[in-house]
């Protein structure tokens, strides 16, 4: 959840609320990262980046299995 509350606050702050769910994208960086622990809140938030480009060429139904793939 820790995550998930950083990625919301990190899609708002660049005028996404709302227009991603924090599931999808902690579960894209935990597919390519092994753990997101390692990032700085600079490079944390190039991944969420990344992470939604990869929402936006794959789609919602894809994201969530993988976000439930994750547990999440």
């Amino acid at each position: 959840m820790f995550y998930q509350n950083l990625i919301r606050e990190l899609l708002a702050s660049g005028g996404r609320i709302g227009a991603y769910d924090p599931r999808h994208v902690e579960a894209f960086m935990r597919l390519y990262y092994g753990t997101l622990d390692s990032f700085s809140r600079s490079e944390f938030a190039s991944k969420v980046t990344e992470a939604v480009h990869m929402i936006d060429q794959t789609g919602l139904v894809e994201s969530e299995e993988l976000a439930v793939s994750f547990g999440l």
